[in-house]
């Protein structure tokens, strides 16, 4: 069968791309087998840090040095940046409080940590001193940022309060210096009908230098059942002259208040006392203002019936 000029002409164009293909191939090997002599840079990762001590910000990050290798070695450390790990703890001396490597115990990292087994040349750092600073350590107050409403019938006895008030951070001064609270996150918690207790996470830190083993806290509030009582008292009045004698109308003053229902029945008359002051008369419309100077701590929403007290003056 005869072959066409066109098809001809396809196989030589595909042999031609085929041979060109080999030989750029065979130029790649060749050129990727020799050894070079080239400069590559290596990152530093820090870990290990001793106890009550962090990192300074301005430690090196990475370091440059030559090595002799092939052209693929090469190629592979110019794609993948290689990263050594250094341990700082191994090289911390307790004495001076300083880490450090000498220019060997670098070359030795290196080597061991990128997989080379040349001679490393040319090092950009003679060996590291790795800065370290002192951690500080304060108790920072927990702000809680919570919205809470109760069951129809059921109060609070006192504020929501975080369980600790306080956690202990560490880190430098000047960071340290800078905070004077910690907020948890907002949380809203409905319907309560019973004692209040609920973890809720703080806020992150606000620098990445400051550290603390305490990230929660719990919300804690006494809450009971309450309901309406009112008691009936007499108004006591204080500093009357000595030549006069009054008349209150009326005599006795009616205190309403919400109150827990456990202590519904254990309350009377003397746990409140309603004082009026004889000083501070109205001498226009005559009449005095009574106020409550004893009232129970858990008694709420406390109002006094009437709030005016007339009064009759009878002179001795």
């Amino acid at each position: 069968m005869a072959v066409s000029n066109k098809s001809f002409k396809s196989i030589k164009v595909n042999m031609f791309f085929f041979f060109l293909l080999l030989a750029i191939v065979f130029w790649a090997l060749t050129k990727f087998s020799k050894e070079n002599t080239a400069q590559i840079e290596t990152a530093f990762t820090y870990q290990n840090i001793p106890e009550e001590y962090l990192l300074a910000e301005e430690n090196p990050n990475s370091v440059n040095f030559y090595i002799t290798t092939n052209g693929i070695d090469f190629l592979i450390y110019k794609i993948k940046k290689p990263t050594v790990v250094v341990d700082v703890s191994k090289y911390f001396d307790t004495d001076t409080k300083v880490a450090k490597l000498s220019d060997e115990e670098l070359k030795d990292e290196l080597t061991k940590q990128i997989g080379y087994t040349g001679t490393i040349r040319n090092l950009s750092e003679k060996g590291i001193t790795i800065q370290l600073q002192g951690v500080q350590a304060k108790k920072i107050p927990v702000v809680v940022r919570a919205k809470i409403s109760y069951r129809n019938g059921f109060r609070a006895l006192d504020s929501v309060y975080a369980d600790p008030d306080s956690i202990l951070v560490s880190g430098p001064s000047r960071y340290l210096d800078s905070i004077t609270r910690i907020a948890t996150k907002e949380v809203i918690i409905e319907n309560v009908g019973a004692n209040l207790s609920e973890e809720i996470a703080l806020l992150p830190l606000p620098y990445k230098d400051l550290v603390t083993r305490t990230t929660s806290v719990t919300l804690k509030q006494e809450v009971m059942e309450f309901a309406q009582k009112k008691i009936t008292l007499p108004i006591s009045v204080e500093n009357i002259p000595a030549n006069t004698s009054i008349k209150l109308i009326p005599q006795r003053i009616t205190v309403t208040c919400v109150m827990p229902i456990e202590k519904f029945n254990t309350i009377s008359e003397q746990d409140f006392q309603v004082v009026c002051d004889y000083n501070d008369r109205n001498t226009e419309e005559n009449f005095l203002s009574p106020t409550l100077v004893k009232v129970p701590s858990y008694a709420k929403s406390v109002e006094l019936s009437p709030k005016k007290i007339d009064f009759l003056i009878f002179k001795k």
